[in-house]
C-alpha cells in the first residue's frame, strides 16, 4: 500500500551513485528510485512531502558516511500528493509497521498532519515543537489559518494530545497569554536561553516525545538561511544536530519532521546541509538505542525521595544501562494515560527533590493529569 502513495526519487538528477564510495549513505541504504526497497529490515524512513525540499537534502545525505554498518535506514521518496487524505494513512501505516518517517516538507503546519496520523491511530501522545514561535494565536480571526496549527490541534474537545514541549521559542515573538495558558495545562516550556544554557536539560522532554516538529527558523539565520521567517537569534548548527541525536536515542519516539525549509531562499545548499546533518544525527541516535525504557525492573535501580511540603513521595527510576532518569507520577490513572504516568527527568531533578525542592516537571505532570 506504501507503495501507492509514494513517488521514486530520480537519483541521477541529484548525484551520480557510482562516484560514491561503499562506506557512504548512498550506497548504503535502499532507495525507491525504481523497485520499491524490501521493508523487511527498515526501522527509519526518509520520506519527502515537498519533493523540491526533500532532493535538495539527499545528495548531501547521501554522501555522508554511514553511521552503522547493519543501518535500517531506507528513502522511500516523496508523497505523490500534497494533501491529507494521502500523508496521514502513509504516516499513519508506517507507525503501525514499526517504521519511523523522517518527513522534510516546507510548511510548519504539516506538523497537525503529522498528530492526525496519531488521531487516526486512537493513541494519547506527547509531542515536542522545536520553533522559534508558539503557533497559537486567541484571534479568532486567525486561527483558521495553518500557520496556527496548534488552535486546529487544542480547541478540538476530542484532542489525543497529553503533553506539548515547546523548545527554543523566543519570547520576543510569542503572545504571553499563550505562555501562561501552557503553564497551566502543565505544559513544558524551554525558551531558546534555557536550551543555550544548558542543552542537557531539554533531552527528557524529547526522551518523552511520541513525535517531534523541528521547525528550520528555530536555528540562527546564519546558520539556516533557507527560511521564510528568519531570525538573528537561535539554536546552533551543532546545538540541533544534538537535538536530533537525543531525539533519535529516545525510544519513545516514532516520527520526526523538518519544517519550514525553502529552497529557493537558501544561500549555497547551506540549510539542505544542516538539514542533512540533523537527520545523519538523528539515524546515528537510533542506532545507539539501548531499550531502556523503565518496563523490567531488574534494569532499574529505585530511589524514593520523602519531600515534606508534599504528601507524596517522589520515586525515581535511574537506568543501569544508561544512567538515565525517570520519576513516577503518583495518579490513579488506567487505559491510554497508564503510560505517560512514568516521566523522564535528568540527574538534576532528582538532586532537587534530594535538597527538598520539587521538580517543575514534577509539578507539571500532576497538572497533565490534573490530580494536583
Amino acid at each position: 500500500m506504501l507503495k501507492h502513495w509514494l513517488s521514486p526519487v530520480t537519483i541521477n538528477n541529484l548525484i551520480p551513485l557510482h562516484a560514491l564510495s561503499d562506506f557512504q549513505l548512498g550506497k548504503k541504504m535502499p532507495i525507491y528510485s525504481e523497485e520499491f526497497p524490501d521493508l523487511t529490515n527498515i526501522r527509519l524512513a526518509l520520506i519527502g512531502i515537498d519533493a523540491d525540499a526533500a532532493n535538495e537534502v539527499r545528495p548531501h545525505l547521501y554522501s555522508m558516511s554511514a553511521p552503522n554498518e547493519n543501518l535500517p535506514f531506507a528513502d522511500l521518496g516523496n508523497i505523490q500528493k500534497i494533501h491529507p487524505e494521502v500523508m496521514i494513512p502513509l504516516i499513519s501505516e508506517l507507525i503501525e509497521s514499526n517504521i519511523i518517517p523522517i518527513i522534510i516538507g516546507k510548511h510548519r503546519a504539516y506538523t497537525y498532519t503529522q498528530y492526525m496520523a496519531y488521531q487516526k491511530l486512537n493513541k494519547l501522545v506527547s509531542a515536542v515543537v522545536i520553533d522559534e514561535r508558539i503557533p497559537f494565536t486567541f484571534d479568532e480571526a486567525k486561527k483558521e489559518k495553518d500557520f496556527y496549527y496548534l488552535n486546529q490541534i487544542l480547541d478540538k474537545k476530542d484532542h489525543s494530545l497529553f503533553n506539548l514541549s515547546m523548545v527554543g521559542f523566543q519570547s520576543h515573538f510569542v503572545d504571553p497569554k499563550a505562555v501562561s495558558m501552557f503553564q497551566e495545562k502543565g505544559y513544558e516550556l524551554d525558551r531558546l536561553g534555557r536550551v543555550k544554557y544548558n542543552l542537557e536539560e531539554i533531552e527528557p522532554s524529547l526522551r518523552d516525545a511520541d513525535f517531534i516538529s523541528f521547525d528550520i527558523s528555530a536555528i540562527k539565520y546564519a546558520e539556516a538561511p533557507g527560511t521564510p521567517f528568519p531570525s538573528p537569534s537561535g539554536i546552533f548548527g551543532e546545538e540541533a544536530s544534538q537535538l536530533t541525536h537525543f531525539a533519535g536515542m529516545s525510544d519513545k519516539l516514532t516520527s520526526i519532521g523538518f519544517y519550514g525549509y525553502h529552497p529557493d531562499l537558501d544561500q549555497k545548499g547551506q540549510t539542505a546541509q544542516l538539514l542533512a546533518q540533523m537527520i545523519w544525527y538523528f539515524v546515528d541516535g537510533f542506532c545507539k538505542r539501548q531499550a531502556d525504557l523503565p518496563m523490567d525492573p531488574n534494569r532499574f535501580t529505585k530511589y524514593q525521595v520523602p519531600v515534606k511540603t508534599s504528601s507524596y513521595d517522589i520515586v525515581f527510576l535511574k537506568s543501569n544501562i544508561t544512567e538515565r532518569w525517570w520519576m513516577q507520577i503518583p495518579a490513579e490513572v488506567t487505559g491510554n494515560k497508564e503510560r505517560h504516568r512514568i516521566v523522564p527527568c535528568s540527574a538534576n531533578d532528582y538532586k532537587l527533590a534530594c535538597q527538598q525542592e520539587i521538580p517543575e516537571r514534577f509539578i507539571n505532570a500532576f497538572k497533565r493529569f490534573d490530580i494536583g
